[in-house]
């Protein structure tokens, strides 16, 4: 190229940049108008609502849970766009989610979802119900009637909460069973195939990248011809993923049944194939 930049392809899910705007990490990588250094957010609600776009109508991409950060780069009326410190992902979100009031980071949720309560009374009304993988902040883990206190006044159910990480993707892929299948989502409220696998891997501590496409490039060992897959490989579909229970069963969140399921991987090839004309099965990964 003339200006001597190496062309590269950034991908604009997981690299913050437009022609009139770009993260100023990215500066001489890609082309902008202007570079900005982000401001840092923290996520207020259940769950924010990501868009590839600042318009609620159209597709959701993603979502970022209750207690993530958000690097924002401009903010557009009730806009903010930015980009997650979790996962990498680039996207709009609303405003009224975030708040720059920061709290560290000192648990993270391992129930499918629980209730902050503003006192450590069960019988209290709930002020928020948060998600598998959301972030908390403790101020100690001094327990009053199960709960222990957080840095924003509000309490939490200790055993719903840890600093620890599971053992298996696959035993905290299987806790979604029958959650309902949600095209961006994220959590037991609703959720997508690559979701699934991003957030059982984050359960034990590994962080990989949100979309399938992304995650069959980046993550994991190809299974060569000889090797069968077993228990915890990843089989990669066009544009679907799921996790292998053994040899023979899948689970994975789909649209075809609009829920986590657990079906034979040869009736999942079988559904694929009709959907597409590229090869049904991509490929099998080993973590």
């Amino acid at each position: 190229m003339g200006n001597g930049m190496t062309k590269i392809n950034y991908d604009k899910r997981l690299n913050a940049y437009q022609d009139n705007l770009a993260d100023i990490g990215l500066k001489g990588k890609v082309t902008a108008k202007n570079f900005v250094t982000p401001d840092k957010y923290q996520v207020t609600t259940s769950k924010a609502l990501l868009y590839g776009r600042p318009d609620e109508g159209s597709p959701l991409t993603s979502q970022l849970l209750y207690g993530e950060y958000f690097n924002v780069f401009e903010i557009n009326k009730e806009w903010a766009w930015g980009q997650s410190l979790k996962d990498g992902y680039v996207g709009y979100c609303s405003l009224t989610s975030l708040t720059q009031d920061i709290n560290e980071i000192t648990h993270h949720v391992s129930a499918l979802s629980c209730h902050i309560y503003p006192e450590p009374n069960l019988k209290t009304a709930a002020v928020h119900i948060i998600h598998m993988m959301s972030d908390v902040s403790v101020i100690n883990e001094d327990q009053v009637n199960g709960f222990i206190p957080l840095s924003d006044g509000n309490w939490i159910y200790a055993n719903h909460i840890t600093k620890k990480f599971a053992d298996n993707p696959v035993t905290e892929a299987l806790k979604f069973l029958n959650t309902p299948y949600l095209w961006g989502g994220r959590s037991n409220a609703g959720i997508d195939c690559s979701a699934l696998i991003q957030i059982a891997y984050a359960s034990t501590g590994v962080s990989i990248t949100r979309d399938a496409d992304l995650q069959e490039e980046e993550f994991g060992t190809p299974l060569n011809k000889n090797q069968l897959p077993r228990h915890g490989d990843l089989a990669f579909f066009p544009g679907h993923v799921g996790i292998m229970l053994d040899g023979i069963n899948l689970l994975h969140a789909n649209a075809h049944h609009m829920k986590v399921s657990i079906n034979p991987l040869k009736e999942v090839i079988d559904i694929v194939r009709l959907q597409t004309d590229k090869p049904p099965l991509s490929s099998f990964k080993r973590p």
